[in-house]
């Protein structure tokens, strides 16, 4: 621990050797399990899913703040395309890396979402930002291993890859993080986590197949929230 607070953004170095890590141990282990089984697993990845994003959701302070934040973000993601653009850089990698695996771009673009959003990433992020402390993302890194090795026994090498996105978003908010620190109210945070839950619970839903959210269009409602909550925070 004292090795990666040392680091500059140590913990999400860590976070991305463990997916690395994960990814590596399901490609080769996934070829050993039977579909049957696979889809098994994967069906217990989704209800699981579903139980981690439900209770982030809890955590909302302002439920009205949450849901203008992710109509206006949804709006607003869907206006510049942006889960086009993201499975586009899925498939542009797949092209240049010459990928096979027709599942790459749906497992890089789960993996991206599964990983980066969420209340351990932000304020896992802002915690080895502001005091040298990665414990949060080093726990993070733990849980999201774990999750690699189902998700790139599934999808494929696509599940790699989202280190790079990942690295950019945390490792930028780990370097924002002190200018950023009069933002992080209690509130605020709560609000974040509860949207964040609630593309978890997509999450879930999407692998469950219950349903096809473009998620990566509601990524801006993590910026509508922190005006919303700083709205409902003064006006109540």
């Amino acid at each position: 621990m004292e090795l990666l607070s040392s680091l500059p953004a140590g913990g999400t170095l860590f976070n991305m050797v463990t997916v690395v890590a994960g990814s590596l141990v399901g490609l080769t282990a996934g070829r050993l399990i039977p579909e049957r089984l696979s889809g098994r697993v994967f069906e217990c990845m989704g209800l699981f899913t579903l139980y981690l994003g439900m209770g982030m959701a809890m955590e909302t302070k302002h439920a009205v703040a949450v849901l203008l934040s992710l109509i206006l973000g949804t709006l607003t993601g869907a206006a510049f395309h942006l889960d086009d653009r993201l499975n586009g850089l899925g498939d542009t990698l797949k092209a240049k890396m010459r990928v096979g695996n027709s599942r790459f771009t749906e497992g890089f673009v789960t993996a991206t979402l599964l990983f980066c959003i969420g209340a351990m990433s932000i304020v896992g992020a802002f915690e080895d930002g502001l005091r040298h402390n990665p414990s949060l993302l080093v726990t993070k890194g733990v849980m999201d291993g774990i999750s690699s090795i189902v998700l790139s026994g599934s999808f494929g090498v696509g599940v790699l890859f989202s280190i790079v996105p990942m690295f950019v978003y945390q490792a930028g908010l780990t370097l924002l993080a002190a200018w950023a620190e009069p933002l992080l109210t209690p509130d605020m945070i709560a609000n974040l986590s509860g949207l964040g839950g609630l593309m978890i619970v997509g999450i879930g839903l999407n692998l469950l197949k219950v349903t096809k959210f473009r998620l990566c269009d509601m990524l801006p409602g993590l910026i509508f929230i922190v005006f919303f909550t700083t709205l409902f925070s003064s006006a109540f």
